[in-house]
């Protein structure tokens, strides 16, 4: 079962299918095992910490959620199961923010 990563309309909720991604487990565990990811410093992503749970971005914070997937990137080598998922989820964030849209991330 993987996590959904998919932009929304932001008034209707609805899915645009234009674009999406997926977090594996293996990548979730690999993510938040990493002793830097913290609440502190890494409050968005922090968001997708309870793998079961779904996960709400608003237009309005995907500047900085973009930001916290850039600065989270680095602690990765270039190869980790990790940035398979940071590469196509950045794109996705910010083709949301290009287009007013929403993110949000769906438990399977």
């Amino acid at each position: 079962m993987a996590l959904d990563a998919q932009m929304t309309d932001a008034s209707t909720g609805e899915i645009d299918r234009a674009m999406s991604t997926q977090m594996d487990p293996e990548q979730h565990g690999d993510l938040f095992a990493h002793e830097a990811i913290v609440q502190d410093r890494f409050p968005l992503l922090c968001r997708l910490k309870n793998y079961y749970a779904d996960a709400h971005f608003e237009h309005r914070e995907l500047e900085a959620l973009i930001s916290e997937v850039e600065r989270a990137s680095v602690l990765f080598a270039f190869e980790h199961p990790v940035k398979k998922f940071f590469g196509p989820f950045h794109t996705l964030c910010c083709v949301a923010f290009c287009r007013g849209r929403d993110v949000d991330l769906y438990a399977d």
